[in-house]
């Protein structure tokens, strides 16, 4: 269910400027009021712990939590640079009240010996094109093992078309993930809903489609851990041409030994019979 905003707790998505006009104009007066869903899109510009990814059985998680996160912040903000700045200025003043929490990691603002505040405009701006990079490469990726889905919708499975110019996404920032990329024109929609749509273009299966698309990687058998704790390894039959010469040699001096043991009993019950 879609969260629905509180009325009169921030401004107008109308009354916020375009981004061609926003250089030139003053950013009106911000609204102090913090909700809940302020509260949320906050958590894009706190620490992720998946990120950069390193376990990918956690990545469907990462993904709708990436998801959730970018699609209500992308909604609030009115999907314009002027947004984004008068949302960023909420969220200063969130923090100078307290109603908003303070993370030492990205370092938004440092505080000198006097206590004022240093306000670091660009890490808001980094770490959002961070976390959007991130999640279209989630889905790429995701996509790929989609067998079904041919070439060409997944090179437009985020529209067909550019992406309106966003001065704020497409600037090149000093740090980590911050260089910019194309975006296409429906890059901020819910997951859910481009594969909804990429299932009814192509002619595809959209629940057989989800399930891959969502699909986690398998975890090793019992038997596999077991094996692996105690240094084995579990081998399909040996090749014979692939047999060392020391088993070899080792198989051949104990035929010798059977045939010599024959031969010595053989022998003996000749003998015997003959005596």
């Amino acid at each position: 269910m879609e969260a629905q905003l509180d009325k009169g707790s921030v401004q107008p998505l109308e009354a916020i400027p375009s981004a061609d006009t926003a250089a030139t104009q003053i950013l009106p007066r911000v609204n102090p009021k913090w909700t809940p869903l302020d509260d949320f899109c906050a958590k894009l510009f706190g620490p992720w712990d998946d990120l950069p990814r390193y376990a990918h059985i956690n990545e469907p998680r990462l993904l709708r939590e990436l998801d959730d996160a970018i699609v209500l912040f992308e909604r609030q903000i009115n999907h314009s640079d002027a947004g984004f700045r008068v949302w960023r200025e909420r969220h200063k003043k969130a923090m100078e009240a307290g109603l908003a929490e303070s993370h030492t990691y990205p370092c938004l603002e440092t505080r000198g010996k006097d206590g004022q505040h240093t306000w670091h405009d660009e890490v808001w701006e980094q770490r959002y094109n961070y976390l959007i990079q991130q999640r279209q490469q989630i889905i790429m990726d995701r996509l790929f093992r989609v067998k079904s889905l041919p070439r060409y919708a997944r090179e437009a499975f985020f529209g067909t078309m550019p992406a309106p110019h966003r001065a704020l996404l497409h600037k090149r920032n000093n740090g980590r993930g911050t260089r910019p990329f194309k975006l296409r024109c429906d890059w901020w929609w819910p997951v859910e809903d481009l594969l909804e749509r990429a299932a009814s273009r192509w002619a595809v299966d959209e629940t057989a489609l989800k399930a891959t698309f969502w699909e986690t990687l398998p975890a090793p058998s019992v038997r596999t851990k077991a094996s692996r704790e105690r240094g084995d390894t579990i081998k399909k039959e040996e090749d014979p041409a692939e047999r060392s010469p020391r088993n070899e040699k080792l198989e051949s001096l104990e035929d010798k030994e059977a045939v010599g043991l024959v031969a010595k009993l053989v022998s003996g019950a000749l003998c015997s019979a003959l005596g």
